[in-house]
């Protein structure tokens, strides 16, 4: 089996990996302390938030929500009729498994801002600053003027497919858009899987929706079929990212695989799949 670092070295990209197995503390670190873009993995620290928000009796996920307001990128609710009413559960489900921008941003403007951002520091996530939405970051990284979202929509897409990007955006700013490091993202999934600080109940529900994680392209690609992984994805221009946990022969193990730079969009995800089954080598 070909070495991490080699693999690593081959991707044309900036990478980042922070591995750990949860029972014995074997691990494998590379750039995982530097600052990485989260692109849509911004969306574990937010479920979580939701389900400490549930857990406090502040929110009740069944309660339905009237989407009356769209983002662009991945998803589908913006494909919807406007006023569909789905439950705060279905709208975590759609954030995660398909990375519904619009069910994100719905999600993000419940739990708000300042709550968001104070879980961040009382975990001790220093790395971790999520200051966008994604209609925020795909109209700066893109250059949406329009207040016509139909026209948003279709504008993102054509630019997301050219890699057409403002290179002096903010959401190309590491001091401005979202970020996070691999380790911060590992220490987070780790949480959630041990049921530290939720529930058993709201830990089960997130890592059951991570689980149904549509996208299988980069951590899960190379792994036997009978491996579970409960992860979540990311990407934009020059962006891919991958986090969860893996549940190997030899036990499960936290996983963060986080590019930028990347010069070959078409063929990172293979790249980064790569990395990913050397780590489970490496564990197993």
């Amino acid at each position: 089996m070909k070495d991490i670092n080699l693999i690593i070295k081959d991707v044309p990209a900036v990478v980042g990996v922070a591995a750990r197995h949860i029972h014995t503390g074997k691990n494998y670190y590379n750039k995982a302390d530097d600052i990485f873009f989260t692109a849509s993995t911004l969306k574990i620290p937010l479920i979580f938030e939701l389900y400490r928000q549930v857990d406090k009796g502040i929110i009740n996920p069944m309660q339905r929500i009237s989407v009356n307001d769209k983002s662009p990128g991945s998803g589908v609710l913006k494909d919807l009729s406007i006023g569909i009413n789905p439950t705060i559960y279905d709208l975590a489900t759609l954030m995660i498994i398909i990375s519904d921008n619009t069910a994100t941003d719905i999600i993000y403007k419940i739990i708000g801002k300042d709550n968001l951002h104070k879980t961040l520091l009382d975990l001790n996530l220093k790395s971790t600053h999520l200051p966008m939405t994604c209609k925020e970051l795909l109209y700066s990284l893109y250059g949406v003027n329009t207040k016509d979202i139909n026209e948003a929509i279709e504008i993102v897409k054509d630019k997301l497919s050219k890699g057409d990007v403002v290179l002096e955006s903010d959401a190309l700013s590491e001091d401005k858009s979202d970020v996070s490091s691999p380790n911060d993202m590992i220490n987070l999934m780790e949480i959630i899987y041990k049921k530290e600080l939720l529930t058993k109940k709201s830990s089960d529900i997130i890592l059951d929706i991570m689980y149904r994680q549509q996208a299988k392209t980069i951590i899960p690609y190379f792994l036997p079929s009978n491996i579970k992984t409960f992860h979540k994805t990311g990407g934009v221009t020059s962006v891919r990212c991958d986090v969860g946990i893996v549940n190997g022969k030899s036990g499960p193990y936290s996983i963060a695989i986080m590019a930028k730079d990347v010069k070959d969009d078409k063929n990172i995800d293979l790249s980064l799949a790569r990395i990913s089954e050397a780590v489970y080598h490496f564990f197993n």
